[in-house]
């Protein structure tokens, strides 16, 4: 989809410079992010957790039906850019603050004995909107169709985004915990974000670097990857990854359930520190095939499988860390910023880094990297949680 999107909204050149065109906006884009959350995060502390996701959900529609009818650059020229950009400036800003309510919610409303499996249905479900779009990606672009059709596959997520409010108007679906009866509500309630974030300082940059590499993780392994094979180095024809693609993301929403069910049962940062070491054997494993211009698909569908045992602990032990009454607006709003400094770039720098030394493994480095950045995060705010608990029970 990235490559359609780089010949429809950007003038013809080199395939490689319209992709880091494509990456670089996308990657601006994302600056609507904090702000999105800073506004949708007060108001979920305040007035409830389902509010944001209604609005969330509607904005995201409209952006979606606004990209199906943009014209081309041949059409307006520079203007298809700026339509790209403020659909995905709005996309951003209502997305995360959405998505960061609905896990908040389901979080919040279910046993702490079953956080990390209710961290893993969510997953599920997010990665079947993953899967949705995927499969349409691939169907709308297939070589035998005209050759705006992808721009269909926005069509099909306007119209279930508003299928999903209607369900919720029909259902009468709010919150079922008001939020002045939650811990430390009167303490926090008037406090402004500066504040908090100032009493809080080492938790938030802690959350920002887990969000963010988290978020890098799934960049990497959904959107650039498959990209990177068919479109720059040539390892593999355009729709044959696109299937890979979707039997990773089918493995990702399997095994997050799997992931969370014995990250509950075991321990989470236990489950998330065997992880890690596997996806790292695995990447290195990718890399020497990627170095002789193979691609294992089952090694990428491996990572693909285990990611999950990493990132569900990782997300119950990220919300966990944080106050209930505060957090919504720490939680999106290390979120938004994690997205934008260390999620959002990573299909641009791993481009850029091929661009630059046409070494192709190394790419896969850079993922690396980010599986240490979630390990060392996770293991300090791991500690801080431990540390807490041991306080309160001494008290």
């Amino acid at each position: 989809m990235a490559a359609n999107i780089a010949s429809h909204f950007f003038p013809s050149d080199e395939r490689i410079t319209q992709l880091l065109n494509t990456y670089l906006l996308m990657a601006i884009a994302m600056i609507a992010k904090p702000l999105g959350s800073v506004i949708f995060g007060k108001i979920g502390d305040l007035k409830g957790r389902s509010n944001s996701f209604k609005v969330s959900l509607f904005g995201t529609s409209a952006a979606s039906f606004i990209l199906f009818i943009a014209p081309a650059y041949e059409s307006v020229g520079i203007l298809s850019a700026f339509i790209l950009l403020l659909c995905r400036m709005s996309i951003c800003a209502f997305v995360t603050s959405g998505s960061d309510g609905v896990r908040i919610y389901i979080y919040e409303h279910i046993p702490a004995s079953k956080r990390c499996l209710g961290v893993g249905i969510t997953a599920l479900f997010t990665q079947a909107g993953a899967l949705t779009a995927s499969l349409s990606a691939w169907f709308f672009t297939r070589n035998y169709l005209p050759s705006y059709s992808w721009k269909f596959a926005f069509l099909v997520g306007g119209v279930l985004g508003l299928l999903a409010l209607l369900a919720m108007k029909i259902t009468n679906f709010s919150d079922h915990k008001q939020m002045h009866e939650t811990d430390g509500f009167s303490e926090f309630q008037n406090l402004s974000l500066t504040k908090i974030i100032r009493t809080n300082w080492e938790l938030f940059l802690l959350c920002i670097v887990l969000a963010g590499s988290i978020g890098s993780t799934n960049q990497f392994l959904i959107v650039f990857f498959g990209t990177y094979n068919f479109e720059i180095i040539g390892t593999i024809e355009r729709s044959s990854m696109q299937k890979i693609i979707s039997l990773a993301i089918v493995a990702y929403m399997i095994f997050s359930v799997v992931g969370g069910y014995i990250a509950d049962k075991v321990g989470p940062y236990i489950v998330a520190k065997f992880a890690v070491f596997a996806v790292l054997t695995c990447s290195i494993l990718l890399c020497l095939y990627l170095n002789n211009r193979i691609l294992n698909e089952w090694v990428f569908i491996g990572i693909a499988t285990l990611m999950p045992f990493i990132t569900m602990p990782a997300a119950a032990i990220f919300k966990q860390s944080i106050p209930e009454a505060i957090r919504y607006r720490l939680f999106s709003l290390s979120h938004a910023i994690g997205s934008v400094l260390i999620s959002a770039p990573t299909a641009f720098l791993s481009t850029f880094i091929y661009h630059k030394t046409n070494i192709i493994w190394l790419p896969i480095v850079y993922f690396i990297c980010t599986i240490i950045m979630i390990f060392l995060s996770l293991h300090y705010l791991n500690k801080r949680i431990v540390n807490i608990t041991q306080s309160k029970n001494s008290d």
